[in-house]
């Protein structure tokens, strides 16, 4: 007994129609932005006889897969390479960073949506129009800062001025507005009933902040995790600036590579590729950690967490 074909009404047919044309649209923009990390680990595994000839494939040629790009970031030519250095300066900085901004953000937009002070709406409006301004315009000056107080203090190039330098790199960055007016937001979602009920059962604004705030907010604290580690990571221009003269141990590795050389000019490129692919993964590790969270979080409205 043949079975009818079940008719699908307009909007069924609309829906799959929509559906499919936004599968293709995806898949495409995904292609597009994967191809460079392909072609990427593809050079990366390449030797320098197969760089020369057959720049133009992804893939190495048959008997041309090598890994030994890889091991020699470790150790080059019988000695500790630096980019073991910039990849742990990289790592301690950026998660400093995010401990210390996740920390402000939750502080600085809980006092902003539950307590109650004098100029509270101007420091509000004052905020507004102070992310309208370029971040770039800051820069002289506090480069300007940053040498005049190193030479108040007399700190040299010794183990003071590096953490001297770093201070300057991860302090300054963690007064974000956008992750702050992020977390307020959020706080601003959180039903009232749930923190006078707090407050009417003796708990006090601490409290509150630790065991109710700060665990309904989770989905967020992810979210700003991710943007701040990404950023961080991938800073180059004030990094460029602060290490201009130092040591090249002390740098992370995005000012590292800018003027990292090594090998025949083939090698130092299939070199810079497995160099770009090896620091890629902190943040996919970053990435499949915080969206997991997020999605977790945000299936899920703050009176059921």
């Amino acid at each position: 007994m043949i079975k009818a074909k079940k008719c699908r009404t307009k909007s069924e047919r609309t829906r799959r129609k929509e559906k499919i044309i936004s599968f293709v649209v995806l898949f495409v923009a995904a292609i597009f932005f994967a191809f460079p990390l392909v072609y990427m680990i593809g050079t990366s595994l390449k030797t320098d006889i197969d760089l020369q000839l057959h720049p133009d494939r992804i893939f190495p040629s048959a008997g041309e897969w090598t890994l030994e790009r890889y091991s020699s970031m470790i150790i080059n030519n019988g000695k500790v390479d630096q980019i073991p250095f910039w990849i742990l300066n990289s790592l301690w900085s950026s998660l400093a960073m995010v401990a210390l901004t996740v920390l402000t953000d939750l502080m600085v937009a809980f006092a902003v949506v539950f307590l109650q002070f004098k100029g509270k709406n101007v420091m509000m409006k004052f905020l507004f129009l102070w992310m309208a301004i370029p971040g770039i315009i800051g820069t002289a000056p506090s480069y300007v800062m940053y040498v005049v107080i190193k030479q108040a203090l007399g700190i040299g190039s010794g183990i003071d001025g590096y953490f001297y330098a770093y201070f300057w790199i991860v302090v300054p960055a963690i007064t974000s507005i956008f992750n702050m007016l992020l977390m307020r937001n959020f706080f601003l979602s959180i039903p009232k009933d749930i923190i006078d009920s707090a407050k009417s059962d003796g708990a006090s604004y601490m409290t509150i902040f630790r065991r109710i705030v700060v665990p309904l907010a989770k989905s967020t604290i992810m979210l700003i995790i991710l943007f701040t580690f990404v950023n961080a990571w991938n800073n180059l221009m004030w990094p460029q600036l602060i290490f201009v003269g130092e040591d090249p141990r002390w740098n992370t590795v995005t000012s590292g590579l800018i003027g990292w050389t090594g090998g025949s000019a083939w090698g130092h490129q299939g070199d810079s590729m497995a160099v770009s692919v090896f620091t890629t993964i902190p943040i996919i590790i970053i990435f499949a950690i915080t969206q997991n969270k997020m999605i977790d979080g945000l299936a899920s409205t703050g009176i059921k967490q």
